[in-house]
């Protein structure tokens, strides 16, 4: 699935709705037939069990945030919880190691094909939204927006070799755009493992490649892949710290990170527009929420099917991440809100137990 469609953010449930209506399981949920697996009411501390949950580290604080909400009423249940991205949560997850990962991207088909060599059902459940914000060191006052061709000439492989912004203006000269200043120009961003590295190649540099953006893909071929030689982590702090160590770098990260940087006087948020001359839109939570701000896209949790079922902690824990006090640290950690109609839709799925991928197309 195409990220890009993923950036109507209230369009997710009605699609849903529609293909879904006939399931009498489904509509047993909507209409109170099925007693709820307790998702308004936390455990009540009398169940014991362990279990690690994997995978994104932009959805880590999230969920960290909720373990130890939830670890604090419930001392029988141990919950660890790890950053290493949404592929090598993907991969623990797939194989039957862990029975919750986390995902800034829905999974690949790769994966998808995975799980399903491994027997591993899942449940897929949309979280939360982010926007990947593109930053800057403070010092530097050289730029305030740019748009996907800007972000193309700068960070995609045909910008292999570049070290300083200026070196961009040979691409940005074949369609017009932005002439940028000749200085010294370091990138850091997440890796080839994290959902954010994906979500940021599908939804700014193939947005490029394929014309959406005002481009002609059939005048002159366009890649679809990041350039290699930056500085990549999986660690966002360590992004930050680069960015912040450097005079005039570029790089990306989750909104969350991003604005406790900025607040923190170590990072710069720039404004993005889609096409060249296009409105700049800077991230906050209302451009995130109403997809205005280019670069939106959702947040996901996948639950082990199986583990949903005859884990109790488990089932008790995702109870908890769906519960009102559970919800809260989706914007107490600095990511926005799902809509109404999509909570409603991502607590159904999970009570009803609906498995497999396509529930949020």
């Amino acid at each position: 699935m195409a990220l890009l469609g993923i950036l109507v953010v209230f369009a997710g449930v009605a699609a849903v709705v529609d293909r879904l209506d006939d399931d009498p399981t489904v509509a047993a949920v909507q209409s109170g037939e099925v007693e709820a697996s307790g998702a308004d009411e936390p455990s009540n501390g009398e169940i014991d069990g362990s279990f690690l949950v994997s995978g994104s580290s932009t959805v880590f604080p999230i969920v960290q945030a909720q373990a130890e909400v939830f670890a604090e009423n419930n001392p029988g249940i141990a919950i660890a919880v790890e950053g290493p991205g949404s592929g090598d949560g993907a991969q623990k997850f797939c194989a039957g190691e862990v029975p919750i990962a986390n995902a800034s991207r829905l999974y690949k088909d790769e994966e998808l094909e995975l799980c399903a060599a491994n027997g591993v059902e899942f449940i897929e459940i949309r979280r939360g939204i982010d926007g990947i914000t593109v930053i800057t060191s403070p010092n530097n006052d050289s730029i305030e927006c740019l748009s996907f061709n800007d972000l193309y000439a700068l960070v995609s492989e045909e910008a292999v070799g570049f070290d300083s912004w200026a070196a961009a203006n040979a691409l940005t000269a074949e369609w017009g755009g932005t002439r940028f200043d000749d200085l010294g120009l370091e990138v850091f961003g997440p890796g080839e493992e994290s959902g954010t590295f994906d979500s940021f190649g599908e939804i700014v540099i193939e947005s490029v490649a394929k014309g959406e953006t005002g481009l002609d893909p059939e005048a002159r071929e366009f890649v679809k892949t990041i350039r290699p030689d930056y500085t990549a982590s999986p660690n966002d702090n360590v992004i930050i710290e680069g960015i912040g160590a450097s005079d005039h770098p570029l790089g990306w990260v989750g909104f969350a990170f991003a604005l406790e940087a900025s607040e923190a006087g170590a990072a710069r948020m720039l404004e993005i527009s889609k096409e060249d001359g296009g409105e700049c839109v800077g991230p906050t939570a209302e451009t995130i929420a109403d997809a205005s701000f280019p670069i939106s896209r959702f947040l996901y949790t996948y639950v082990n099917a199986e583990a949903a079922d005859t884990d109790p902690a488990v089932a008790a824990f995702v109870d908890y991440m769906l519960s009102d006090e559970g919800l809260a640290a989706v914007a107490e950690a600095g990511y926005v809100d799902l809509p109404a109609a999509d909570q409603t839709r991502a607590f159904t799925i999970w009570n009803a137990r609906l498995t497999g991928t396509g529930q949020w197309e």
